[in-house]
């Protein structure tokens, strides 16, 4: 039997005067709490407490036990409490990584706010577009854009992003606007160095047919805003999330070209190691910011 349950059933015999009393208020058969005070007093070697038909009472090394046994229990439930307390409401230091242009503007303007809502939490927030590894460097989520491919992390699903064909109306002027997809061939794509996006783009038709189309380009970036940047500077045709590039398509610096066809869709998600207790921290997070996406959308 427990050694702190043992110990607890003493405590609540002699506070309450009877193991009668022990076992209503431990919930358990007073059979239960004779089985636990002497399961003690056999650890120990002495005898704690006097037995008769009508009373219980402390023996002498009994007595000295108890004066030590009661504020240690006290201690306890104290510490339970406060323990509780913890993992209901979010404290501590969040560690986050993030995509760099997804991270600056999304999830930075998210945890701004999440840290108004719980002053216990302390941010730190890293932006990096490579995939972060959360035991060797001490992170507690990372949000990722994109497929994180075989992964031993859990991966929880936050939003789903269109992305769009886009280019500069000057870019356009001077090059043409693509009819179809396979004309972009003939065009400056930027791309990523690092992702399938940098080799071939896939797009389905109005009829639901396939078009991947082998694309090149000589400006290659690990950086979305790098690469509307450049898009900006008349650079060439990109593949971006419409959330990232909604305000140059309102005031319109950037045309969306090609929108009969469907471009691949890119998903937002907090990966998270796997384990039975998520800390409050980070449930409280990936709650909030899936919350903040679902609003804006």
């Amino acid at each position: 039997m427990d050694r702190l349950a043992n110990m607890t059933a003493f405590a609540k015999v002699v506070e309450t005067g009877s193991f009668t009393g022990a076992a209503r208020h431990l919930r358990v058969s007073p059979t239960m709490v004779s089985k636990q005070v002497r399961e003690l007093e056999d650890r120990l070697g002495i005898k704690l407490l006097n037995r008769t038909t009508r009373r219980v009472s402390l023996t002498d090394v009994g007595s000295l036990f108890y004066q030590r046994c009661a504020p240690l229990l006290d201690e306890i439930a104290e510490l339970e409490c406060l323990a509780s307390q913890m993992n209901t409401t979010p404290r501590g230091l969040l560690r986050v990584s993030a995509p760099l242009a997804f991270g600056a503007t999304r999830v930075a303007a998210a945890l701004a706010d999440f840290t108004k809502h719980y002053p216990d939490v302390q941010v730190d927030l890293v932006l990096t577009d490579r995939m972060v590894d959360l035991v060797d460097e001490g992170f507690d989520l990372a949000i990722y854009v994109g497929d994180p491919g075989n992964s031993s992390l859990i991966a929880r699903r936050l939003a789903v992003y269109q992305t769009i064909l886009c280019a500069t109306p000057a870019y356009l002027s001077e090059h043409g606007a693509p009819a179809v997809p396979e004309d972009l061939t003939r065009h400056n794509c930027l791309t990523h160095p690092n992702e399938e996006l940098s080799k071939q783009w896939t797009f389905a038709g109005p009829g639901g047919e396939p078009h991947t189309i082998k694309v090149s380009g000589n400006y290659r970036t690990n950086s979305i805003t790098a690469q509307i940047a450049a898009a900006l500077r008349d650079q060439g045709v990109m593949l971006q999330p419409t959330n990232m590039v909604a305000e140059e398509i309102r005031s319109g610096r950037l045309v969306q070209i090609l929108s009969e066809f469907k471009s691949p869709e890119l998903v937002v998600r907090a990966l998270y190691l796997p384990g039975r207790h998520l800390s409050t921290k980070i449930r409280a997070f990936i709650d909030f910011f899936a919350a903040e996406l679902a609003e804006v959308e």
